[in-house]
């Protein structure tokens, strides 16, 4: 359950798609830090946490828990794709940036959860 609790807030971002080249990918207007406030609505994972999770060259370069890896983008069209994992727990997010905020849905498959996220830019 620990572990489930610690992943939950890297979740926040969002199912893959490799991309194979950086012209996909949208310009450097959202690099940076978000402030990400994730919701647990279906399953037994945290009901709620917050994480900070860094942007660059507008891919999702670092997550502020600990032990997390963290892989996303944010493409050409806003859309935001990422996946957290954590040893064999993963849980993947999705969703749209504009402006100065975003939002999504995440899901948990090890761990059978899922919510929503919100996020806004935090520098």
């Amino acid at each position: 359950m620990r572990a489930v609790r610690r992943l939950v807030p890297l979740l926040v971002l969002l199912p893959f798609a490799a991309l194979a080249q950086d012209g996909g990918l949208a310009s450097k207007a959202y690099d940076g830090k978000w402030r990400v406030a994730v919701q647990t609505t279906v399953g037994d994972c945290a009901p709620a946490t917050d994480v900070v999770v860094t942007v660059k060259d507008a891919k999702i370069v670092a997550v502020s828990a600990g032990g997390i890896d963290s892989w996303g983008y944010i493409d050409a069209a806003n859309t935001v794709v990422g996946r957290f994992s954590q040893g064999e727990r993963a849980m993947r997010a999705n969703g749209a940036v504009k402006g100065d905020s975003a939002s999504g849905a995440w899901s948990a498959n090890t761990d059978y959860c899922g919510g929503r996220w919100t996020a806004t830019r935090a520098n």
